[in-house]
């Protein structure tokens, strides 16, 4: 409503200025032809012209009362609508002289009506409103044009400027929301400027990071700036590419090395950023083949201790552990064949030792010669096959020795030993047997049958055994 109002105004304010241009220059060509008039007329007549009635005399009471109600009218709406909106734009400081002007001609203009000269203090208000427009225009114009100096100076983060320009706009429209949105913004920038320049310096060093950080304390302060935002961003995509390939670089650069550890912490990383990318997946062959490498390595290094210990079941478990990551390892395969080679050769001759006993038959004694054969090659890389090796060969021996045995009985009884041969009716006999399980038989007449279990053991010199029925059937 008051914007259509203050287009009209601005209209009849033309139409007013081409109205006061006309009437300036018809009253100049009346006052010529009034000079010339009077340079020719015959005053002695003068009483024969009629006195001229003023035109306010000439106004009837009801056109006067019409006149009044119109200006009362038109300074109620002036007084609503176009002076408040003066008093905003602050126009005692902005214009003092055209405040000055206005001030004076209002006091006029009520002075006329006060005076009742109706007509008068009319065309005075209507002048007034005419200069008020002028002066809105005119606000408007400077407050429109200093708001967007202050927001161009603003875009280049020209503090100076931009500070003088906001409060040109604010001293016409102080209460402006856009002008103190964007005074606010302005304020920022002697904060915002030493981060700018540290930016700036940091993209000129090619530190992404650093500018990164600058950015961002940036965008705290002053979160509307969107190319800051759109910088972070791309900033973020050129760090997270800078650091991915920083780990895919150290990563080879540790394979490269032996590294496995430090390597796989690379691909990690490098993974946690982008795990889509192609490299990670020749890095972590990579590195897959060197910790195989490494655990053969690191097992073949177990079992060669082992073999130092003497310990060939460890011997075993190290060298197969090793064949899963290096099959085709020669020290891995010989290592693995000469564990089970000495494994094989230790159970053959513990089975003899602990069941020394056996070797008194000739067939079985064979078999651990045979054995004795293949540990004497063995030995030289096994302690424990040398150890028992002579064990056996001592056990074999003792086993096979004769040893004397002095059978006692009581001359009626006849003895026998089973599976060897008789003794015959005797009260002593020294006969030789090997060592091991005997049955003694002694057999009597009207007596009942005798059994005795002995056992002869191949590390005693001699052995005696009494065999004698003495209980009557």
């Amino acid at each position: 409503m008051i914007e259509e109002k203050l287009e009209q105004a601005r209209l009849r304010s033309a139409k007013r200025r081409m109205q006061i241009g006309v009437g300036l220059l018809a009253t100049i060509i009346l006052c010529g032809l009034l000079v010339f008039g009077l340079s020719s007329y015959d005053f002695s007549e003068k009483n024969k012209v009629p006195a001229v009635v003023p035109e306010q005399e000439i106004l009837s009471e009801n056109d006067r009362e019409k006149i009044r109600n119109e200006f009362k009218d038109k300074l109620q709406q002036y007084e609503n609508e176009l002076e408040p909106r003066l008093q905003l734009v602050n126009v005692e400081i902005w214009k003092r002289d055209l405040f000055f002007e206005i001030t004076e001609l209002k006091k006029s203009m009520m002075l006329a009506f006060s005076n009742g000269d109706y007509p008068v203090a009319l065309d005075s208000l209507q002048l007034l409103t005419d200069k008020t427009v002028e002066i809105l225009v005119e606000a408007e114009q400077e407050y429109k044009e200093n708001l967007k100096k202050a927001a161009s100076f603003l875009a280049e983060d020209l503090y100076d400027e931009a500070h003088l320009h906001i409060e040109k706009a604010l001293l016409v429209n102080p209460q402006s929301p856009e002008a103190l949105e964007v005074q606010q913004k302005i304020e920022k920038l002697p904060y915002i400027l030493p981060l700018l320049n540290g930016a700036q310096v940091a993209r000129a060093e090619n530190d992404l990071e650093k500018e990164y950080t600058f950015l961002q304390q940036i965008l705290e302060i002053a979160p509307e700036r969107d190319a800051v935002r759109e910088r972070m961003l791309a900033l973020a995509e050129l760090i997270k590419a800078q650091k991915f390939d920083a780990h895919i670089s150290s990563g080879f650069a540790a394979v490269k090395k032996g590294q496995a550890k430090e390597a796989r912490l690379h691909y990690l990383e490098a993974k946690k950023i982008d795990p889509n990318r192609s490299e990670l997946s020749v890095l972590v062959n990579q590195l897959l083949t060197l910790e195989k490498k490494l655990r053969a390595q690191q097992a073949i290094k177990q079992a060669e201790q082992a073999v130092r210990r003497d310990d060939w079941q460890q011997v075993k478990i190290y060298f197969a552990k090793a064949a899963k990551d290096a099959p085709d390892n020669k020290t891995v395969t010989e290592g693995l064949k000469r564990a089970d080679h000495v494994l094989g050769i230790l159970a053959r001759l513990s089975q003899y030792i602990n069941d020394p006993y056996r070797l008194r038959y000739a067939e079985v004694r064979k078999e651990a010669e045979h054995i004795l054969v293949q540990a004497k090659s063995a030995s030289g890389y096994s302690f424990s096959i040398k150890r028992q090796s002579e064990q056996l060969a001592e056990l074999i021996v003792k086993v096979n020795r004769l040893i004397p045995v002095a059978v006692i009985s009581d001359n009626k009884t006849y003895v026998s030993v089973r599976s060897v041969g008789k003794v015959g009716v005797i009260s002593q006999k020294n006969i030789q047997l090997k060592p091991g399980n005997y049955t003694f038989e002694g057999a009597r007449k009207g007596f009942k049958s005798k059994l005795v279990q002995v056992f002869i053991p191949y590390d005693q010199s001699d052995f005696k055994v009494r065999v004698i029925c003495d209980e009557p059937i």
